[in-house]
């Protein structure tokens, strides 16, 4: 998949393509069902499989948000890695500033999509809106197809449980806690990648010993708690339970992510570490004292040792 952050001098080497565009921030089911119907339509007739997207986030450029801290479900290198699992030919991040922000939906069209791109077929979703004002949708795009001679469809909003999946959705279900929510609202399970840093050590006084894991300021962040994971470092799998909080039982009040990995004992600090949530087991608790926390990590470490890998 190439993947390509500026189109300015940009070449293609295909001669037409069915696309999709959008922020594409989550890469959940409504998204995925997307590049289903780019992949479905490209194998009609062999037009090259193009996703186009947005670098920075929109909302930070136009105003909407002053900041993505916590915010953001994926980091820009971790949804690169997701959407190379979707068999695409190029992935384009437009550079989102003022400039892009201000071209007309016309504009767009012709110069970026038609123009650039080569596009043949449009595939956009239900909410999709580009361009100036907010004018360019499936009405515009239909409009438009008869005198550029395109092809063009939208896709209806996917939902679970009577709901449509959104990423706002699932932002709400991970910062409440409920990652197994979040994770079926996805379609795969929801993860954080970090750089395993030194801890306290307390966890491995326990019999637990833990990887600090510190992550991406913009990384949303799941509500404290424990929970169940699985955890990838250097290319293999592990059962894992997770805190995510302040250890009030030995008064610490510094927010951490720290993982205990079954059956591993290896030294890892700075180390790439990603932990795939399964599901939340219990709130974050003051025991009376190390030995009760011991035993409730005991049963933890139970279920954790259940999941799949």
């Amino acid at each position: 998949m190439q993947v390509v952050h500026d189109i300015v001098d940009f070449q293609p080497t295909w001669n037409s393509a069915v696309l999709t565009l959008g922020v594409f921030d989550g890469l959940h089911r409504g998204h995925q069902a997307l590049i289903k119907r780019v992949q479905r339509r490209s194998r009609f007739r062999s037009h090259a499989r193009i996703l186009v997207t947005y670098h920075p986030h929109p909302d930070m450029v136009l105003g909407k948000r002053t900041s993505m801290q916590g915010q953001e479900l994926f980091t820009h290198d971790e949804k690169v890695e997701l959407l190379n699992q979707f068999d695409l030919d190029a992935v384009i991040f437009l550079p989102f500033n003022m400039e892009l922000a201000r071209m007309t939906a016309l504009r767009y069209l012709k110069d970026i999509l038609l123009g650039r791109l080569r596009a043949k077929h449009i595939v956009i979703g239900y909410d999709q809106r580009f361009g100036r004002g907010r004018k360019g949708d499936y009405r515009f795009l239909k409009k438009m197809s008869y005198r550029y001679d395109y092809g063009v469809e939208e896709i209806s909003a996917v939902k679970y449980r009577g709901e449509i999946v959104s990423s706002s959705r699932i932002r709400q279900a991970i910062q409440s806690g409920d990652v197994a929510l979040a994770d079926r609202l996805l379609g795969h399970d929801f993860f954080v990648t970090g750089v395993v840093s030194r801890g306290d050590q307390r966890g491995r006084q326990l019999g637990f010993p833990t990887a600090n894991l510190k992550l991406p300021d913009s990384k949303i962040r799941p509500a404290t708690g424990v929970y169940t994971a699985v955890a990838t470092i250097g290319g293999k799998r592990y059962r894992a339970m997770v805190n995510i909080g302040t250890n009030p039982t030995f008064e610490l009040n510094q927010l951490k992510i720290e993982a205990h990995l079954l059956h591993f004992n290896e030294d890892i600090y700075g180390a790439p570490l990603r932990l795939y949530f399964r599901d939340r087991i219990r709130d974050e608790e003051k025991f009376e004292g190390p030995e009760d926390l011991r035993k409730q990590l005991e049963l933890d470490r139970k279920r954790a040792a259940a999941l799949r890998l």
